[in-house]
């Protein structure tokens, strides 16, 4: 009997040594002090993954990486400190089933080698979480003073042309429920779990199987093909009086957005969006409301969903650009960001 008690104890000892020597490691080399965001954006940051996917307009892998401070970078990119420029949005600019040198952001960088351009999309944020993500994000990150700040919006924006009683937990950069919040919380800051998400990612790449589950993806939604054809452009609205109507609320917030940028020091850049299916009614309330919003404010405003000539065929699915639009749209910016300047 004692010689029982004796090895539980032993046994009990040694676990106790091991938690101590995790939680140990855990502070040392995990990501718990490294920044000042606590709980938010946490499945935003430290993500390193790969993609499967099987559109008909876009098939094949893709390397998806965010880093500490919750910016999407390269697979060599770690520094995204004192940026020059913030592209902001929603997954449009994330881009998550795109290559990083394929996304608008990634050929705008390697167009404007001496700028230093950070790309802070996050799947399903609209205005409302970009107006929070000053204060929650931004604000929370030392020596962060961008000179301009461009918001590529609009798609994601059509249920805020009139004021709702909830908001989405997206634009509140926390995840839908506490519990949720928490194990993303001890994910994004785990050393050993953002070293098996290494390890993952290096096994499928060698390998072409995600040896830990079936789920290339690591749960992550995979968004669903277009049901039609049909494409409107911007000038089937541009005769409709109706369709001309201007959203006060919308610009309401974009009254507040653009004050966050000015009183920060920095200058605002709007793009207007069109989405997989071209223009509806509620984005071209938005296009025009942000450009009359700009010429109000006097604001650089480029309105890509009238002039950037996109179509069916540059979209994968009923939002997202498939590589060939998304070199379509860095081109378009690309002039259009040398007509005002930006070097």
């Amino acid at each position: 009997m004692k010689l029982i008690f004796k090895n539980i104890k032993i046994f009990l000892i040694n676990i106790l040594v091991l938690f101590i020597s995790i939680l140990i490691i855990e502070c040392l080399f995990g990501y718990w002090f490294e920044n000042k965001l606590s709980e938010r954006l946490s499945s935003e940051r430290n993500i390193e993954r790969i993609y499967k996917f099987n559109f008909s307009n876009h098939k094949g892998i893709s390397f998806y990486k965010r880093n500490n401070q919750g910016f999407r970078i390269s697979k060599k990119e770690l520094n995204t400190s004192n940026p020059d420029i913030v592209f902001v949005g929603g997954s449009t600019t994330n881009q998550k089933f795109l290559n990083y040198e394929d996304t608008i952001v990634g050929r705008l960088q390697e167009n404007f080698k001496k700028i230093k351009i950070v790309n802070a999309g996050v799947d399903g944020m609209s205005i409302l979480g970009h107006i929070n993500s000053f204060q929650l994000w931004f604000d929370q990150i030392d020596n962060f003073n961008p000179k301009y700040y461009i918001f590529y919006i609009g798609i994601n924006d059509q249920g805020n042309l009139k004021k709702k009683d909830m908001v989405n937990s997206i634009d509140n950069l926390i995840e839908s429920s506490s519990k949720n919040n928490f194990i993303e919380y001890l994910k994004s800051n785990s050393f050993f779990y953002n070293k098996l998400r290494k390890v993952k990612t290096i096994l499928f790449i060698r390998t072409g199987k995600d040896l830990f589950s079936n789920n290339v993806n690591d749960g992550e939604m995979v968004y669903g093909e277009r049901t039609t054809k049909d494409f409107k452009y911007y000038s089937n609205f541009e005769n409709n009086d109706e369709q001309t109507t201007l959203s006060e609320y919308y610009n309401s917030l974009l009254i507040d957005l653009t004050s966050k940028v000015k009183d920060r020091n920095s200058e605002i850049i709007y793009i207007t969006q069109t989405s997989g299916t071209g223009m509806n009614k509620n984005l071209y309330i938005i296009a025009n409301t942000i450009v009359s919003h700009c010429r109000s404010y006097k604001l650089n405003c480029i309105n890509l969903a009238e002039k950037a000539n996109l179509n069916y065929e540059d979209f994968y699915d009923w939002n997202h650009l498939n590589p060939k639009g998304s070199k379509k749209v860095s081109d378009f910016l690309i002039k259009e960001f040398q007509k005002i300047s930006i070097n």
